[in-house]
């Protein structure tokens, strides 16, 4: 098993065995309700039940489900293991479930994230350098400005962003997220 928090590089291989990785500890296509500490979990979204959240500065995340009462972060997390969607932890890291299985890994957070690592990237001719040509790139632009370049490497299963505000690499993510699988149906 490689543990990507150990290795960074493994991001940039043009196609990791996603079955060979663990992400903090947790091991893609593992039991969720088996792997995740639910101590460590700071936020969660895409939650089948959840209809609204509620969230401040210094206060505790609220989530409400469609009859407007309030949920417990116990039923949201239980709703997203015996379902689907995406459970953020400490440290830039998520994990998407599907039908309790972790499907997908998600890094983020260029300065302080495990991003920081590729910090020495510079330019998107840099990025590519290091992950290689991708197999599709979406330009982000708003009102004829570039914001940046969504790259796609289905083979891997594997989607990065590249931040052209601020020149770095801003998330990167595993598995089996929208896109990842290449033109058609998720396989």
């Amino acid at each position: 098993m490689i543990e990507i928090l150990d290795s960074l590089d493994v991001l940039a291989q043009p196609v990791p065995d996603l079955r060979m990785l663990t992400l903090a500890g947790i091991r893609y296509g593992s039991n969720a309700a088996d792997s995740v500490d639910r101590e460590r979990i700071e936020q969660v979204t895409l939650s089948p039940i959840v209809h609204r959240q509620k969230s401040s500065a210094g206060a505790e995340r609220e989530y409400y489900g469609a009859d407007g009462q309030r949920l417990t972060l116990d039923e949201v997390v239980d709703s997203v293991i015996d379902a689907e969607g995406m459970l953020h932890f400490a440290g830039n890291i998520s994990y998407k479930i599907a039908g309790g299985t972790v499907v997908g890994f998600a890094l983020y957070g260029a300065e302080r994230g495990p991003l920081a690592y590729f910090g020495s990237l510079r330019s998107y001719e840099d990025f590519l350098t290091a992950f290689g040509t991708p197999d599709n790139v979406e330009r982000n632009e708003v009102y004829g400005d570039l914001l940046g370049y969504r790259t796609y490497y289905w083979g891997s299963k594997k989607q990065a962003y590249w931040d052209s505000w601020d020149e770095r690499l801003s998330s990167v993510n595993l598995g089996d997220h929208d896109g990842n699988h290449g033109p058609g149906p998720a396989s």
